[in-house]
């Protein structure tokens, strides 16, 4: 592989340094460690609200008047207050002496209706109704007591505990992942998704301006003396990739950091697991992608004319990125439709669609091979032709370029 020239070199520290010094690009990059920050003091807020009884037993907070005569109370230990009528009941609420309060209507064999009574502080959206769960459970318990064996009433109160498997159109099966697991594996690459297009709009945008900016300012004609098209064009798109990197190595780094501690307080979130394949096949398409739309922005910037153009042809250009994020429910739904599979072998979509593929389902090796060698060779394509029509454009200086110009100064290449 060549070395980096000379010439290369230096526009690529001089993009650097000026990518770096943008505010924007500063901002954005703090923004997602500040967000997760933020989340490690809000999460355990959120959390105690809505845990009112998580460390108290539940039966123990309950009341209940059985106007129907159907509560045995056979159980031993602790077990719901029982009182003679709704109004003793209301009064025991009142005290504090239970929490929540049962009425089983009279006709409840025939309706199974049942009041619940709290305060009304403690209701409205963050209210827990795990409560009534665990009275119609002890209601259950209490209806069969008596009537069959101990093992045949646990079965009727807990009817299954349900192992999921998945059959492949082989015919081979497997066990289905966690719940927990199969959420880490959906959030990661939607997320990386997401950020790929802010990339995309934020960083790649300022590649374009500044190659449009260099050319309406007639800066680069004192640029192009000392290095060639295909010199400015790498260093630029290198320097922006870097910068893309760092940006992304910081959020991985405040990912890795702050978001265990945010895991930690929420349940069963610990479980959560994420495969390292799976992170290495997503980090993959996001820097193919963000190499990929970084020399489109070059391309553009290198056949327009002014900052306003670019801008404006920028703004459709990008477009193929968001075709995916706005099809993601027909991606979830069918990730291994003919559609999915025409979006990630067309090198415009191919990052964001796989992405948002693999948080639906398993996408083989085979294509994640095949797709990003097509983003790959793209990039690389389109960067030789940057560079061809860069250099068509400084000795068009000041002139619209047309379809037949940029052919031109592709067949004229040396």
């Amino acid at each position: 592989m060549r070395a980096v020239s000379p010439e290369t070199w230096v526009i690529l520290v001089e993009e650097f340094n000026r990518q770096i010094r943008r505010t924007s690009w500063r901002i954005l990059t703090a923004a997602f460690p500040v967000l997760l920050l933020i989340a490690l003091f809000v999460v355990p807020l959120i959390r105690n609200a809505v845990a009112d009884t998580e460390d108290v037993a539940p039966l123990d907070l309950i009341g209940y008047v059985d106007s129907a005569d159907v509560i045995l109370d056979l159980g031993a230990g602790a077990g719901p207050t029982s009182y003679v009528s709704r109004f003793e009941g209301i009064q025991g609420l009142l005290r504090g002496e239970i929490i929540a309060l049962f009425i089983v209507s009279g006709d409840y064999m025939d309706t199974g209706l049942v009041q619940w009574y709290r305060l009304d502080i403690d209701s409205g959206f963050l209210r827990d109704d795990s409560i009534s769960e665990v009275f119609g459970q002890f209601l259950r318990a209490e209806l069969v007591a008596g009537n069959v064996e101990t093992n045949v009433m646990q079965r009727i109160i807990e009817p299954a505990e349900f192992a999921p498997f998945e059959v492949g159109a082989d015919g081979r099966w497997a066990e289905r992942p966690p719940e927990v697991q199969q959420a880490g594996e959906f959030f990661l690459p939607f997320i990386f998704a997401i950020l790929l297009l802010l990339a995309i709009f934020s960083s790649s945008g300022t590649l374009l301006q500044s190659i449009a900016d260099e050319k309406e300012n007639r800066m680069i004609e004192m640029i192009i003396t000392s290095a060639s098209p295909m010199a400015i064009m790498t260093g630029k798109v290198l320097a922006l990739g870097i910068a893309g990197l760092i940006q992304v190595a910081v959020w991985a780094a405040a990912a890795a950091i702050i978001a265990p501690r945010i895991v930690s307080q929420i349940p069963d979130a610990g479980e959560l697991t994420v495969g390292v394949g799976l992170l290495a096949t997503v980090l993959a398409l996001f820097v193919a992608g963000y190499f990929l739309f970084a020399v489109i922005m070059a391309g553009i910037g290198a056949a327009t004319t002014s900052v306003r153009e670019a801008s404006q042809i920028s703004a459709l250009v990008t477009i193929p990125a968001v075709i995916p994020v706005w099809s993601v429910s027909l991606l979830v739904a069918h990730p291994d439709g003919v559609f999915a599979r025409v979006l990630t072998y067309v090198p415009f979509t191919a990052p964001t669609a796989i992405m948002l593929r693999l948080s639906a389902g398993n996408v083989s090796a085979a294509e994640v091979t095949a797709s990003v060698a097509i983003i790959l060779a793209t990039t690389v394509g389109l960067l030789w032709v940057s560079a061809r029509v860069f250099r068509a454009g400084i000795l068009m200086y000041g002139q619209r370029m047309s379809l037949r110009s940029v052919w031109s100064a592709l067949r004229n290449a040396s």
